[in-house]
């Protein structure tokens, strides 16, 4: 049962919900509204005096009873509370699409006001290992952003994706916390400054994250799935078609081991142990879920767990209290469904004997061939392949795919497709049996495709495409040819196996051609005997992707690179050359709105002398004079408006195309291309933009 349950009257925005001591003492909620306003709730704040109307109108926050309001005049894209500096009282951090605001509550105060030209769509407040102070990380536009106590930047790194949710843990054990970053490219990355740690790909973008104890940390994505990760490797995941709202953690039934908090956006809430992912208490609210925090909102000296609603409904729940239980009817139908999932197994055995599938085999292989990597299944002599069930994440919509032939076939070949070059997981479940057979036999098997599966093998082309000659990257990774050739046979799918040529004058050279089936694109890579690798495409993610792999599996840390992909640099520069366009159009319509918003207030002035004077010519004058400039002024806001998404549209291409340059190098090099690419875009060099590019 909840210890307190009340209602804030408000409508609140979905995953938009902290709480702070903004005071030092008393546990306060904040929460977004859709129409961009924060509301601070204080059940325990104290009736402040007026002393007169001038100072209250001056001030941003107006409090009513227990309930205030901050006008922040944008759509709020996210908020947070934490501690900055020595003050020990919590500051409240709003960021919009524009800009980052810094506000102290208990002083009704700015902190810091932050332009971002990449937008603040996920923030924190947290102590980094590699900085000596509390900071705040931003999340916004394919970037990662840390700002200092005064708001100023002292760090900055591209990302593949939008950023879309952050923390911080002890990712390698070595007592100080990295990084954790999911963007809606799929990613999960944990990195040190500058340098990455491990990185992983989901199913859908990463809607959260959260820190747990052991080096561990759970993870949401947009699809519904939530799961644990373990120094890196998955513990378990599970899957439901609602949508995962918040996740966050508290000991609810008081044994000293925090759970792990789920909030959907049907208004459930579930409590699981983060190492299993066993369910142990759920409530349902009558609305979605708009947040869930700790705070010790009944002043009691230890937190509760607070669940808020999106219209507004807020519940407490104290460590070790009694949550909704099953209900006695569903258990007794789950042990009837055992028992009688049981009784047909039995019935199953006793029909089919113990010799009819004694012996039996069935036959798997990985081959690509009519643009798609295929798995091709083969029974025994006598047998039928009846059904195949082929689970993969991220290859199928809904993950699984189930094929079914109309008649039972002695092969099977099913098509998989994936959308990336990541190594991927199949478990396959094949049912065989003789023609009419009732009962089937089931074999189970796991496989990995590799992570170039999608490309290939080609012969030399007679006539090499003149973009290839021009277009590719060359890096000197200093390996053995063997161990390359090791590499590239488990990273592709060939019909036997490549050797590197011991003797002759192609000694120690190895040189194969691919085309690409997702896209047709021919590419090259070619190595010679001192370890000097050269990749012949057009295409600069597949070039990283190569990069990235193969620097891996050799343990490369340094790595540089020169590339050259002309028509990738001609695409940045156009993209230099608009965000330069566009920033010189927002500055003009700017001026322009505060020319119009000064025009506005005289008239309102002269409409209210008008009305004092009762002069109802000249009110109807001035009423249409404002009727004009409120209509110019809202065009020229969807101006603005339009203005800023063409800009934001462009900074993401700019940050895109750097993270794709970064890529093409590793360790110190890869962070000296995002430096200089950033160096060069704020200063607007296009031609040291393009020497960054080529040589890092």
């Amino acid at each position: 049962m909840a210890e307190f349950s009340l209602n804030i009257q408000k409508h609140i925005k979905a995953g938009l919900v902290v709480s702070g001591k903004f005071d030092g003492s008393h546990a306060c909620l904040a929460a977004a509204t859709p129409g961009g306003t924060i509301l601070v709730h204080s059940p325990h704040r104290q009736p402040q005096i007026n002393f007169s109307d001038d100072k209250q109108s001056n001030k941003r926050l107006s409090w009513s009873g227990e309930l205030a309001e901050l006008q922040i005049g944008t759509e709020v894209k996210s908020i947070c509370t934490g501690r900055l500096g020595e003050d020990e009282r919590d500051i409240l951090l709003v960021g919009t699409i524009t800009h980052v605001l810094a506000y102290h509550i208990e002083d009704n105060a700015d902190v810091f006001y932050k332009e971002m030209s990449d937008g603040a769509n996920c923030m924190i407040i947290a102590k980094v290992g590699w900085l000596p102070h509390q900071v705040v990380v931003v999340g916004g536009n394919c970037s990662v952003t840390i700002l200092d106590v005064q708001g100023t930047e002292i760090f900055w790194t591209v990302m593949g994706g939008i950023v879309t949710s952050l923390a911080v843990f002890d990712f390698d054990g070595d007592g100080e916390n990295e990084l954790l970053t999911g963007t809606t490219d799929y990613e999960i990355k944990v990195q040190k400054e500058d340098v990455m740690l491990w990185e992983t790909k989901e199913t859908a973008a990463i809607v959260a994250l959260t820190d747990l104890p052991n080096r561990q940390f759970a993870y949401a994505v947009e699809n519904g799935t939530i799961g644990v990760y373990e120094a890196g490797q998955r513990l378990w995941r599970v899957k439901s078609k609602h949508k995962v709202v918040s996740i966050g953690t508290f000991d609810i039934n008081g044994d000293g081991v925090p759970e792990l908090i789920t909030g959907w956006s049907t208004g459930k809430v579930d409590t699981r142990i983060y190492n299993t992912g066993e369910v142990i208490f759920k409530i349902q609210l009558s609305f979605g879920v708009a947040g869930i925090v700790e705070a010790d909102y009944r002043r009691t000296g230890k937190p509760d767990l607070v669940v808020v609603s999106i219209n507004g409904e807020v519940r407490g729940y104290s460590a070790g209290s009694a949550m909704q239980a099953s209900e006695p009817g569903e258990v007794v139908r789950e042990l009837l469904a055992k028992k009688q999932a049981l009784q047909m197994e039995l019935r199953q055995r006793i029909a089919m004997g113990s010799n009819m599938y004694h012996g039996s085999r069935l036959a798997i292989s990985l081959l690509t061939k009519r643009g798609a990597a295929r798995i091709a299944l083969a029974a025994g002599p006598g047998l039928l392949v009846h059904c195949a069930i082929v689970f993969a994440e991220g290859v199928f919509e809904g993950e699984t795919l189930v094929t079914h032939p109309n008649r039972p076939q002695g092969e099977l070949e099913i098509a998989l497709y994936p959308v990336k070059n990541d190594p991927v997981d199949i478990h396959v479940k094949v049912y065989v049996g003789p023609p009419g057979a009732d009962l089937l036999q089931v074999f189970e098997i796991t496989r990995q495709l590799p992570r170039f599966c999608m490309y290939e093998f080609i012969p030399r082309p007679q006539q090499i495409p003149e973009e290839l000659l021009n277009n590719g990257v060359v890096a000197d990774v200093a390996e053995r040819p063997q161990r390359i050739a090791i590499w590239l046979n488990q990273s592709l799918i060939l019909g036997e196996e490549l050797e590197v040529a011991e003797s002759g004058s192609n000694a120690g050279c190895i040189e194969i051609w691919l085309r690409g089936m997702r896209d047709d694109k021919v590419h090259c890579f070619k190595s010679n005997a001192t370890g000097k690798v050269t990749i012949q495409t057009d295409d600069s993610t597949f070039a990283g992707d190569i990069i990235q792999s193969l620097a891996m599996y050799l343990g490369v840390r340094e790595l540089n690179s020169e590339a050259t992909f002309p028509a990738e640099e001609s695409k940045m520069l156009d993209a230099l050359e608009r965000v330069k366009g566009l920033k010189e159009v927002d500055a003009r319509l700017q001026a322009e709105a505060a020319g119009s918003a000064t025009l506005l207030k005289n008239i309102v002035i002269r409409l209210e002398d008008a009305r004092i004077l009762e002069n109802v010519e000249d009110m109807r004058k001035r009423l249409s004079q404002l009727k004009n400039i409120n209509g110019d002024l809202i065009r020229e806001h969807e101006i603005r408006l339009n203005s800023h998404r063409e800009l934001a549209a462009s900074l993401k291409e700019l940050n895109i195309g750097v993270q794709h340059a970064a890529r093409l190098r590793v360790g110190k090099a890869a962070s000296n291309t995002v430096t200089r690419c950033r160096t060069a875009i704020q200063d607007e060099n296009p031609k040291a933009l393009v020497f960054a590019i080529r040589h890092g």
